[in-house]
């Protein structure tokens, strides 16, 4: 397909690029999109939202186990199958992943998979996971290439030991402790995600309240939500160990354990 002519390429095919590729389509436009993933959706897809919700609700379903009896239901034996929990997620995100894919026919849009790369006016050129190169021309181009991880100094991640919010979906295992880095959004999905299946978990908030973004009624519910989970809520400073010493830990002032939010 070199060279071949569109009306309007989109740079990524997460929210913001598929449903603009689909509008496109409907509108009569000969519509190519570009992702350098195997698979469509961008990060909200298949390492955001969608993931998590998952693995929320799955954590919501084991809690209430806990206490099936307050409610008049009779329950034993429940345990966490958490490479189960891990399956049923994958499953959740390809079938939304194949629902894109099934958008982009059904709307006359192309797909190339690669990276695309502007290269002159009206040109894009894609270059696929082996190397291989293509340019397209197109009348128009939206760039909707989302967002990825942005790394800490001194909290380089291994993808073990030291996670992002990528790293994080793919575990093996509930870790039997965890400091989450960050009270917003994704912060507080993984904080409330592990501490119910289990993990000993510390949240860290550079500000003074959770989800500092949101109205401070919100903060202080979460914060009350996450005291009856036994979270720890902590306060900087904060500090990592060096590797040599321990791999997996921060070091914290002993007056900033437990600090709470102003009321």
């Amino acid at each position: 397909m070199a060279n071949e002519q569109f009306d309007v390429t989109i740079i990524g095919s997460g929210p913001g690029g598929y449903v603009a590729a689909v509008r496109a389509g409907q509108l009569g436009l000969k519509v190519a999109i570009v992702e350098k993933d195997t698979r469509l959706g961008g990060t909200c897809t298949l390492r955001g939202c969608i993931p998590t919700k998952q693995m929320l609700m799955s954590a919501h379903i084991y809690e209430q186990m806990q206490h099936a009896a307050d409610f008049g239901v009779q329950a034993s034996g429940i345990q966490l199958a958490f490479a189960d929990v891990q399956k049923r997620k994958e499953k959740v995100v390809l079938k939304s992943s194949k629902g894109i894919d099934y958008l982009m026919k059904k709307n006359k849009v192309t797909v190339f998979k690669g990276t695309g790369k502007l290269a002159l006016p009206g040109k894009v050129e894609i270059t696929d996971a082996e190397g291989k190169k293509q340019t397209i021309e197109t009348k128009n181009i939206i760039i909707a290439t989302g967002s990825v991880v942005r790394p800490i100094p001194g909290f380089e991640t291994d993808g073990k030991q030291v996670v992002n919010s990528d790293h994080i979906l793919e575990l093996k295992d509930v870790p039997k402790s965890l400091i989450v880095m960050g009270s917003g959004a994704v912060g507080v999905e993984f904080a409330s995600v592990y501490s119910r299946f289990g993990a000993e978990t510390t949240l860290v908030e550079l500000l003074p309240r959770l989800v500092p973004l949101e109205d401070e009624e919100v903060s202080k519910d979460l914060e009350r939500a996450f005291r009856e989970t036994a979270t720890e809520i902590v306060s900087p400073p904060l500090a990592p160990v060096p590797a040599a010493a321990a791999p997996a830990a921060a070091s914290l002032t002993p007056e900033a354990r437990n600090s709470s939010p102003p009321s």
